[in-house]
């Protein structure tokens, strides 16, 4: 029995049409459209509190809007969200005002068109934690054409591993994914270069290294760590030009970019 190719795991559509009210336009190109807003507030004891707005796009990217009501501008922080099921996402931050910041996770569950801060991420807004109410949504179309558009197969540049720790790769290029049709990949991790297989059913997927000489690399190298999380992946999920590779437990999940 062939190996099935790696799709776009139905429950991330699901969650795309319901997050947001994705509004697509017609035609060869999808503009990075803004699906949907949300606002809120955290009160403090000793401040006016802190007010937010998150707009979240088609494309994957998102803004988060911080006004500390202290009368200077609002802050400003740009980067990323990403379904973890059919209820909640992640935002990762990535750029503030501007600049590039180490990378912050903040995790959402969805009731109705209401957001919560989840326990790993309450405690970053008081006792509370944040709640964010929808103020705007797109009209839901009955299908979405980003399904067609996330094929995994292709060449993928390793970016980082989204976890506690919040790896950041700086030379990309170096860790690469080449996944092939019929359940085939090759793998580079720095000075190493070894041929995979894989096996995907659905959002799940499995990662095997095949034989090969493997080499000392440099000091600082992520080789290792990079071939042994390889192999210990159990899931997937396509994002547009971002693929992500779901660790078992709290080991969060590796980030890679299609090559260009």
């Amino acid at each position: 029995m062939p190996v099935p190719l790696l799709r776009l795991p139905a429950f991330v559509t699901g969650f795309l049409l319901l997050v947001a009210g994705l509004v697509l336009p017609t035609g060869d190109s999808v503009a990075a459209v803004v699906t949907a807003i949300y606002r809120g507030d955290a009160p403090a004891a000793s401040s006016p509190g802190r007010k937010f707005e998150l707009r979240l796009r088609t494309d994957g990217t998102m803004t988060w809007i911080t006004d500390y009501r202290n009368n200077r501008a609002p802050i400003s922080e740009e980067g990323r969200w990403y379904p973890i099921s059919a209820e909640e996402f992640d935002l990762i931050i990535e750029t503030r005002d501007g600049k590039p910041v180490n990378p912050a996770v903040v995790r959402f569950v969805k009731k109705g068109d209401v957001l919560h801060t989840t326990s790993e991420s309450a405690d970053q807004f008081g006792a509370q934690g944040l709640q964010l109410k929808q103020v705007k949504a797109g009209t839901a179309p009955s299908s979405s054409p980003l399904a067609a558009n996330a094929s995994p197969i292709g060449l993928w540049h390793w970016e980082g591993q989204m976890a506690t720790d919040n790896l950041v790769v700086d030379q990309p290029d170096r860790y690469t994914l080449d996944i092939q049709a019929g359940g085939k990949a090759q793998v580079r991790a720095d000075c190493n270069r070894l041929p995979a297989t894989y096996k995907a059913d659905g959002k799940t997927l499995s990662i095997k290294l095949g034989a090969g000489v493997k080499s000392v690399c440099p000091a600082g190298s992520l080789s290792d760590r990079f071939l042994k999380a390889l192999e210990a992946v159990v899931g997937q999920r396509s994002r547009g030009e971002n693929l992500f590779l779901d660790l078992p437990a709290q080991a969060g999940s590796l980030k890679f970019v299609r090559a260009k």
